[in-house]
């Protein structure tokens, strides 16, 4: 059977269709597939971040935890997503759960790593100082400690975010979820609606985009005047 790649004009006309209109994709709108999709994303990447934020500041404020730790979180980063597949049907089965773990394991090493060569770079005078001023474990870590490695901090958040996002897509392909982009796509595809399929991989690159450049760029932009690192 022959199949007609879809232009880019076709493309564009089935995503405003699905944009402007109550349209279905497999029984549900554009919006409920988006929503499922932020939503799976968003847990998941709270996730990576609470955790990769403990291990980035356990390892990058102890030198022999760091040369220790730093070996298994590199290895983590190391594994594809996809290969965690077996790891995750097995620990939660098909369905919601296991796609958040996917894209949680995916971005957890690049938040962690960022953290802790953050926290490793700032000037050990700043943190002799902190101690002889009095200040408490607290405030060195909210006083010296995030601002000058904030944007180390902010770096490993795009990348987390990135690989958490693209993760998301593969992991609703894979896992069983009834509803969700990545759903979308993979079944629009097998039903040879490939306009609608484009459509899909279209609007995910736009939210993708969104989400960098409107939230983290300006919160890099913001922390880097902030230190001196761009003008004003």
């Amino acid at each position: 059977m022959s199949v007609n790649f879809p232009d880019p004009a076709t493309t564009f006309e089935r995503l405003w269709k699905f944009l402007s209109t109550n349209y279905k994709i497999l029984g549900a709108s554009i919006y409920t597939h988006l929503t499922a999709s932020l939503g799976r994303w968003f847990q998941g990447f709270l996730t990576a971040f609470a955790i990769g934020m403990v291990l980035g500041t356990v390892l990058g404020s102890n030198e022999r935890l760091y040369q220790f730790g730093i070996v298994p979180v590199n290895v983590l980063q190391l594994i594809p997503g996809l290969a965690w597949y077996p790891v995750t049907i097995l620990l939660f089965g098909f369905g919601e759960d296991s796609a958040i773990f996917i894209i949680a394991i995916t971005a957890i090493s690049p938040i962690a790593i960022n953290i802790a060569n953050g926290f490793r770079r700032v000037p050990k005078v700043n943190m002799r100082v902190a101690r002889m001023s009095g200040r408490s474990r607290l405030e060195t870590f909210t006083e010296v400690l995030i601002p000058f490695s904030a944007l180390d901090i902010l770096a490993g958040l795009r990348i987390g975010m990135a690989n958490g996002w693209r993760m998301l897509i593969t992991a609703e392909m894979i896992v069983g979820v009834a509803v969700g982009l990545g759903y979308a796509i993979q079944t629009t595809t097998a039903y040879l609606d490939y306009p609608a399929a484009f459509a899909s991989i279209v609007l995910i690159c736009v939210i993708g985009l969104l989400i960098d450049k409107v939230i983290l760029a300006p919160m890099e932009s913001y922390v880097r005047r902030k230190v001196g690192a761009e003008g004003a």
